[in-house]
């Protein structure tokens, strides 16, 4: 009976997964259409919305179907097992009670020791379902984990970017190489030093890799080689070109992520005023969805407003500005000039900015010539850590 319940439910391990996939993808095509909600209305594209989530939601409920399916076809086994085995004992034992070689109470006895046997032994028969349910929750872990050893493995294969400390106070790149897919990434200039206080805009042509370069800075892109000095003593801002904003009241967008600015009401209203969102000021206080009640430049105004609260001492800038209308980055700068007068700004974008604010110019060249990454594959299934995760483990 064992086995034949483990033929049977195999195929729920499988129908499992797949219907954790499928309602995996169902929840990202939710998720994106509520985030471009306004932008499938300006197209028109309701309808379209509408078949590819019914597509989505039909997978699901097929997938369900099919669990329901395998289900019933389970069940037949497992009950058709407990119905026989409560006559089955008795239909056994009848034979010898007729003939008279035992009494009832022992045919009584004898059907008890074979339920409390039988009980002992039907576990899995009875847990056929869950068992079939959990190794398909385990197979997902496994997939979650072979992603993660793959990046370990990519780790301990590629070169990656070094980084260190400058006690003079200023950034400096050395040999600075990012290395991508598509090639790689590096600053014309081999050797760059930028002093407190400078304001230096970093350009290069589109697809040269830009945003990538922010990121190798940043520490979120390790891969490459060559070397980034960062102020000692000093944690520079980066500014993103979607800015960020938590759920909460305006207070607390300007205040984050390091809690309280050291500024007061009046302050906060003037540098509101400075970016063009004045009329925010009586609603310090107010909590609300910031990223939805504001347009997009009103968004990356109040993120230089939030900047310009901070004070801080370096500012690095992913494209950020070049998505300004003229008035608003007009505004935006003035606010700069005026609010971080020795503060050291890298800007890196399209290299459209008056040289007033941006005196000096850098340059990002590709060379899609160059060795690309090629990510490192760990066998599908494996479970065990590659050696160097383990040597680290230990």
């Amino acid at each position: 009976a064992s086995w034949l319940s483990w033929l049977v439910g195999r195929p729920l391990i499988r129908l499992n997964s797949d219907r954790y996939t499928r309602e995996a993808e169902l929840r990202s095509s939710m998720v994106r259409v509520n985030e471009n909600v306004d932008a499938i209305a300006l197209y028109h594209g309701e309808a379209d919305a509408r078949r590819r989530l019914e597509l989505d939601l039909g997978t699901v409920l097929g997938a369900m179907r099919r669990i329901y399916t395998a289900q019933i076809n389970l069940s037949w086994v497992t009950d058709t097992y407990g119905w026989i085995t409560v006559v089955a004992p008795i239909l056994v034992a009848s034979p010898v009670y007729f003939s008279g070689d035992i009494s009832f109470g022992g045919l009584m006895m004898a059907v008890g020791a074979f339920n409390q046997v039988h009980s002992s032994l039907r576990w899995f028969i009875n847990n056929i379902g869950s068992i079939a349910d959990w190794r398909a929750t385990l197979m997902r872990v496994a997939d979650f984990r072979i992603a993660l050893d793959e990046t370990d493995a990519l780790h301990d294969t590629e070169k990656r970017i070094a980084f260190g400390q400058n006690v003079d106070g200023s950034l400096t790149f050395e040999k600075l190489e990012v290395t991508s897919p598509e090639g790689c990434t590096r600053l014309a200039d081999p050797h760059v030093e930028i002093r407190p206080g400078e304001r230096v805009m970093i350009t290069g042509d589109p697809g040269a890799g830009k945003t990538l370069f922010f990121r190798a800075i940043a520490g979120l892109w390790p891969w490459g080689s060559g070397r980034i000095g960062l102020p000692s003593g000093e944690t520079p801002i980066f500014v993103p070109r979607v800015p960020y904003f938590p759920v909460g009241t305006l207070r607390e967008v300007l205040d984050h992520p390091n809690g309280p600015a050291p500024a007061n009401d009046a302050d906060i209203s003037a540098v509101l005023a400075e970016v063009g969102l004045g009329r925010l000021s009586s609603s310090l206080d107010r909590a609300g969805r910031w990223d939805h009640e504001l347009g997009d430049d009103e968004q990356r105004s109040l993120a230089f407003a939030r900047l310009a609260l901070r004070q801080p001492k370096w500012v690095i800038i992913d494209e950020a500005l070049d998505a300004f209308d003229g008035p608003s980055l007009r505004r935006v700068l003035s606010m700069l000039e005026k609010r971080l007068p020795g503060t050291a700004i890298l800007n890196i974008g399209r290299g459209q900015h008056n040289n007033h604010f941006f005196p000096r110019a850098l340059t990002i060249v590709k060379d899609s010539g160059a060795p690309a990454l090629k990510p490192a594959r760990v066998r599908a299934g494996a479970i065990e850590p590659p050696p160097a995760a383990a040597r680290r483990k230990k």
